[in-house]
């Protein structure tokens, strides 16, 4: 599947997914490119179930970690693939206050709300609508989340955004909006492993952000609300580094917890878009990731979490730090720092980012 004739294939294919324990069906919509690229996405969740792409080599492999049914997304701890929200991360006591106004959410985790609640963005089946033109495939998924869900005002409506181009680019681009203010901190979560899903750990891989500055955390996982340089500590991806040089050792920040899991916040040039967010580079296949992202910070997740409980795709058990995680989100910036005030959504002022996930090889 290396070329693919603009004659012989559909840009959008889609098929049965499954049933959810609701009886509800379940939809896969698979974007195909000229080159073969294919990303395949589903309407459960708005989550990304696989990536195709190739090695320096041309052979395909799948790079991102998931389920072979929607069934099996229902019963996912891991938020793989998924859309967060309505807040992406963990909110201390599930307490928030909105133009002075104190909200008590519903809790998923302990002393926390965790990504959105329970039945989050996550859990939701959203609206589908798909096209393509002579240079890219893109599907359209539409939430409507109500005044109250899981404790937050307002109704939101959130529209997510795939498109595949011919230039082995995947885009993500988020909009929502409100009738009463409220807090919205969107991202994807898609799990890498840029050697293959079923491939092991990404110890090798090799990553780079462009951030001078992370957040520290507590021992509860929350941003301390300092801001620190990377300079001169294990946090410091400012030019390629191998994730096994430091994901072991004797850092508190690692130690806490139990490999990399906290947020850097990107320097202006890559808010501007003049160059990138975040890139990764396997060199066992050559195969690159490179993100581009308005959003002000980015937390890399080496899945440290994953414990062999869930079985992905194609029956494989996925072990520790079996891939990592980019997550562009608005939570924090290098302004005010940690700050819930950060993601403030109004009626007046509409949310949009745009985020482009560049699958190459070196």
């Amino acid at each position: 599947m290396s070329q693919v004739a603009n004659s012989i294939y559909q840009r959008v294919t889609q098929r049965s997914f499954g049933q959810l324990s609701t009886g509800q069906a379940t939809t896969l919509y698979t974007l195909t490119n000229r080159h073969g690229m294919q990303v395949s996405v589903t309407n459960y969740g708005a989550i990304v179930v696989s990536v195709f792409t190739p090695d320096r080599t041309g052979r395909m492999a799948d790079v991102v970690l998931g389920y072979d049914c929607a069934a099996d997304y229902e019963e996912d701890s891991y938020y793989l693939g998924a859309v967060v929200g309505r807040y992406a991360g963990r909110i201390e006591n599930g307490v928030i206050e909105v133009e002075g106004q104190t909200h008590q959410l519903t809790l998923n985790a302990p002393d926390s709300q965790l990504h959105g609640g329970p039945n989050a963005f996550n859990k939701q089946l959203w609206q589908a609508k798909s096209n393509q033109n002579d240079c890219s495939s893109a599907v359209c998924f539409t939430l409507v989340s109500p005044d109250g869900d899981n404790g937050f005002p307002g109704d939101v409506t959130v529209k997510v955004l795939y498109t595949l181009t011919d230039d082995n680019e995947l885009t993500v681009e988020y909009t929502g909006v409100t009738n009463k203010a409220t807090l919205l901190n969107l991202t994807q979560h898609s799990y890498f492993n840029l050697a293959g899903h079923n491939s092991g750990n990404i110890h090798n891989h090799q990553v780079q952000i462009n951030a001078d500055s992370f957040l520290p955390m507590t021992e509860r996982a929350y941003p301390t609300g300092q801001i620190k340089s990377v300079a001169g500590t294990v946090h410091d991806f400012t030019k390629l580094k191998t994730l096994a040089e430091d994901i072991d050792g004797d850092d508190e920040q690692i130690k806490i917890g139990l490999g990399y899991d906290n947020y850097w916040l990107t320097n202006t040039d890559a808010l501007s878009g003049d160059t990138f967010s975040a890139r990764v580079v396997d060199p066992d296949t050559g195969r690159s990731l490179t993100i581009y992202t308005d959003q002000p910070s980015i937390i890399l997740y080496t899945a440290n979490y994953i414990d062999g409980s869930h079985v992905g795709k194609n029956n494989f058990t996925y072990q520790q730090r079996a891939a990592l995680c980019l997550e562009p989100q608005r939570a924090n910036n290098r302004e005010y720092g940690p700050s819930l005030a950060n993601t403030l959504l109004t009626p007046q002022q509409s949310f949009y980012s745009k985020n482009r996930y560049c699958f190459g090889v070196v």
